[in-house]
Formats: C-alpha cells, sequence, structure tokens
C-alpha cells in the first residue's frame, strides 16, 4: 500500500457517507435503486443485512430464514476474505472518528485516560447485548450499532428534517474519544466490529511482515505511530482489533520508500516472509 493510498482510503470513506445521503434523496424523490441504512440496505435486486443484526433476527424468532441468510452472505463472505475492511474503509463512525482524533491531536488535547487497547470488553458488551435481546425480545445490539444509527439519522435529516435521540451517542463517542479515552469505541465498546472479528480465518487477509531480499525492518516504528487505536504492528497479536486501515503500512513505505517490510497479505504464511501473529 503506497503511501497516496492512505488518501484513497478517504475517499473512500466519504464517497461511502455521500452514497448514504444520495440513498436517502433518491428515495425521496421515488427513485428507489437502492433503498435501506447500515442494518439492512437493497441495491437493486440485491438484498444486504448487516450479520450482527441478522444474527438478532435469528436469535429472536428461532428461524433462520433463507432470504435473510442469503442477505447476510456478501457482508459476511467480504469480511471472511478482507477481515474487517468494512471497519476501516466504509464505516462512518470511523470517519467520523479519525476526523476527530486529527482535531484532538492538532489541538494537543491531553486526554484523561490511557488504556492499552483490548478485544475482551467488547465480547463482553456483545455478549451481553445478545443476551438481552432475547431477554428483551428486542435487538438491544442494534441501539448501540454506531454505523446503523448514523446511517438511520442521515435518513430521518434528509427526509424529515428531524434528529433522534440516538445521535446523542453519536456525539458522546466523538467527545468522549477526544477528551477521554483516545478511539475506546473501536477498541472497547463497538459490537459491530466485536462480531465482524468472528469471521476470520488463516487465509482472511492480515498486515504481515514480508522478509524479501532488501525488506528488513529499521524500526523507525513509524507504524506504531500511524495507528490510531493505539496498536503495535512489530509486536505481533494485534488482530481481531486491527480492522486492516492500511495506514501502518503507507506508513512504513513512506519511511522505508520501495524497501517496506510491511505488507496485506493472506493467509499466515507467505513465500518469503511470515506474519506478525507468527512473528509474536
Amino acid at each position: 500500500m503506497k503511501p497516496e493510498l492512505k488518501l484513497v482510503r478517504r475517499v473512500i470513506q466519504v464517497s461511502f457517507l455521500c452514497m448514504l445521503l444520495a440513498i436517502t434523496f433518491l428515495v425521496k424523490y421515488g427513485i428507489t435503486f437502492m433503498t435501506g441504512t447500515l442494518y439492512s440496505m437493497s441495491i437493486g435486486p440485491a438484498d444486504l443485512t448487516d450479520p450482527l443484526s441478522g444474527f438478532q433476527v435469528i436469535l429472536l424468532t428461532f428461524d433462520a430464514a433463507p432470504a435473510l441468510l442469503v442477505s447476510m452472505i456478501i457482508p459476511v463472505v467480504f469480511t471472511f476474505i478482507f477481515g474487517r475492511a468494512f471497519c476501516g474503509w466504509l464505516c462512518p463512525q470511523n470517519l467520523f472518528s479519525e476526523v476527530a482524533d486529527a482535531l484532538a491531536s492538532g489541538a494537543s488535547v491531553r486526554r484523561l485516560v490511557s488504556w492499552p487497547p483490548a478485544a475482551i470488553p467488547r465480547y463482553i458488551i456483545l455478549a451481553l447485548a445478545l443476551a438481552g435481546c432475547l431477554a428483551a425480545g428486542y435487538p438491544l445490539a442494534n441501539l448501540i450499532s454506531a454505523p446503523g444509527i448514523i446511517s438511520v439519522q442521515i435518513n430521518s435529516i434528509v427526509s424529515a428534517g428531524t434528529v433522534g435521540a440516538e445521535a446523542a451517542l453519536i456525539a458522546i463517542i466523538l467527545i468522549g474519544e477526544i477528551f477521554i479515552l483516545r478511539r475506546f469505541w473501536c477498541n472497547y465498546v463497538c459490537t459491530v466490529g466485536a462480531f465482524l472479528g468472528f469471521f476470520r480465518t488463516g487465509q482472511t487477509m492480515r498486515v504481515a511482515f514480508d522478509k524479501e531480499a532488501g525488506r528488513e525492518c529499521r524500526e523507525c516504528l513509524e507504524c506504531r505511530k500511524a495507528c490510531q487505536l493505539g496498536l503495535d504492528p512489530l509486536g505481533g497479536n494485534i488482530y481481531p482489533l486491527c480492522h486492516n486501515c492500511g495506514d501502518c503500512i503507507a506508513a512504513c513505505e513512506k519511511a522505508t520508500g520501495s524497501a517496506n517490510p510491511l505488507r496485506f497479505r493472506f493467509g499466515k504464511r507467505t513465500k518469503g516472509g511470515y506474519s506478525i501473529e507468527d512473528s509474536a
């Protein structure tokens, strides 16, 4: 991933957010080729369902309807192949959090808390949300699905000119990440990211060292500085928190030129190289 591809990721993030806006405007004027939100969306004849939302429906109905399972296939297969790239490249909450992080950095904000990233709190929150789903008979995880809430609020603003109470959660996330704990939502809370983290195999795309000739690590630590989630690509064990945004790879190539040893690879072991997880 070349340094300029970091800009490509930003363009894709903004374009996806603009697509969510466009869907609402088009529906408002009777053009329904694309409809829905990030909970459930239709693009022409294809239906797409957020895997966590779909799983909650299955829990609530005790019925895995074929149509529902088919609508979950594309997101699930995409995640099995590319990991949590939705979070890193498409999720509107991640875009907002990156902007908030840049603002905090530019203003030299000293946050109140500094904790190392950890996946366990996300899994605990996910388990509680799913248990609550069964107990309450309602998809509780949707109430704290930041990307879903953002897409619903976009719809509400465009179609009705109103903002729902759920938008307060997004404001709380951003304020908390600026002043209290950096990127706490992705690292400790997000149930969507936690659920997508289950869809991995040994062949899922990951960040890896590529030890071909001339690709030795210079230990400049630019990759570590570039990670907004506070992960250490050189230390290993960055999954399931890593969402494959590629910023560490871009920083590595900027620092080392064509000799960068950090690459995206499919599979734990590659020809002439090994993955970060293998090096831990």
